[in-house]
């Protein structure tokens, strides 16, 4: 029997195979922690995009008609104790930051929302060593924040220029992004030497509800279901799909990533069609009906690739999960495995009730702040939900604990003091 080994005497060759099939820069920077033959055979890994960047923003006011903005990013990290997969009773938890200008510095953000933290848990320490933890990044999004006088970003400013913002995978170089602005689909791209962006309408006929970026392309749906996929070198379009249901309707639709495969989640709101309706000027579903009265059906949907050569990818109807749980809303979504959870069955959508109250409007109240000392208004107003695709059932994500515990709030084992790491 040959002796064992140590892992720090793998073959240079094969380590650095293994390196450049990691996803993240976040696995890398895990790979290189292993040892120090790991940490030599393996370069640091760039950080990409080159975020925060700062940029010029015309904007709709005669006295201040250019303001200062910055683009930043936002990571959702699963973050879980060692030994988690081992030992079933040991937590995992999700936590959304937003990178910083200085190196390795975060803020802390609304899982629920793209708002920074106003009021920091206690128990939320103001250092998180990731080789003391077993961390996966689940999926990125970007935001644009305007400029304070002084330089600073409002750090609980709302995204105000647009709903949802993309960078191409290229963004290093090509400076190219996409975004839908007041429902609009634009293309930009960033100027480097004026710190301007230059965006271009690409669409301005219909209305657009999310984007995102698989395997080199732009994927666009619009309110109706049209789904666009564009080339981001280009801006060729190379995908068009015809509305997926049955009977064309404004709904609520959100793209979500899971196991390398691209999925798109509808809200149904023709089950309701006299109690939601889609304001154009506001950008936003609308009702008259307390939210508990508005019915819930949600359809998902998966891209596969069809036989055709004409057409090489469909979109067909899903109606089970498996053991996978998918999170979505107009910032973010991402999918998760369950079967590692105890009490968290699979199949089920958890969502960000986004209908917004028209009485509220006409009373012109404001919309809730994100959070005070007592937690995040989303889960204390039932707006954080969990959807059964089984039985179609609805319910506030605060009656499934399970589930609760790991978004908010952040567990008791993310202590100040964790000890150094073995690995």
């Amino acid at each position: 029997m040959a002796p064992c080994r140590s892992w720090s005497e793998l073959p240079k060759e094969l380590i650095s195979y293994i390196a450049k099939c990691l996803d993240t820069r976040t696995d890398v920077l895990r790979f290189r922690a292993v040892c120090c033959s790991w940490r030599a055979s393996v370069p640091l890994p760039p950080k990409s995009p080159k975020l925060p960047m700062h940029f010029s923003l015309p904007v709709n006011d005669p006295r201040k008609p250019i303001v200062s903005a910055v683009i930043s990013q936002t990571v959702v990290y699963r973050i879980a104790q060692p030994g988690f997969h081992a030992h079933p009773n040991r937590k995992s938890c999700f936590i959304r930051v937003e990178e910083t200008e200085q190196e390795n510095k975060f803020r802390l953000v609304n899982p629920f929302s793209e708002r920074l933290i106003k009021h920091m848990p206690a128990n939320f320490p103001k250092e998180i060593n990731h080789l003391n933890f077993r961390v996966e990044e689940l999926t990125k999004g970007f935001s644009i924040r305007l400029l304070k006088d002084d330089g600073s970003s409002d750090l609980h400013d709302n995204n105000f220029w647009t709903r949802k913002l993309k960078l191409a995978s290229d963004f290093d170089s090509s400076y190219k992004a996409i975004s839908i602005s007041s429902g609009q689909l634009r293309r930009a791209r960033l100027d480097t030497y004026t710190t301007d962006i230059h965006w271009c309408s690409l669409d301005t006929e219909v209305h657009y509800r999310d984007i995102t970026n698989f395997y080199g392309k732009f994927f666009m749906v619009n309110i109706y279901g049209v789904i666009l996929g564009m080339d981001e070198s280009f801006y060729t379009l190379d995908e068009v799909h015809t509305s997926l249901e049955q009977k064309d309707w404004e709904c609520e639709r959100y793209f979500v990533e899971s196991c390398g495969h691209l999925y798109l989640v509808v809200r149904d709101f023709l089950i309701c069609p006299t109690l939601v309706q889609y304001n154009y000027t506001l950008d936003a579903f609308m009702t008259e009906a307390k939210d508990a009265n508005v019915p819930v059906k949600f359809k998902v949907y998966k891209r596969i690739p069809s036989g055709d050569q004409r057409s090489r990818f469909c979109w067909v109807e899903v109606n089970d999960l498996g053991d996978r749980a998918f999170f979505v809303s107009t910032d973010c979504s991402f999918s998760f495995l369950t079967r590692d959870y105890t009490g968290c069955g699979g199949n089920c959508i958890i969502y960000v009730d986004e209908i917004d109250n028209v009485e509220r409007l006409r009373k012109f109240e404001p919309i809730e702040a994100d959070n005070d000392k007592e937690g995040l208004k989303q889960l204390k107003n039932g707006k954080v939900r969990l959807y059964n695709l089984a039985d179609q059932s609805s319910a506030p994500l605060a009656l499934f604990p399970h589930y609760l515990d790991m978004f908010w709030p952040p567990p008791t084992w993310l202590k100040w003091d964790q000890g150094p790491s073995n690995a």
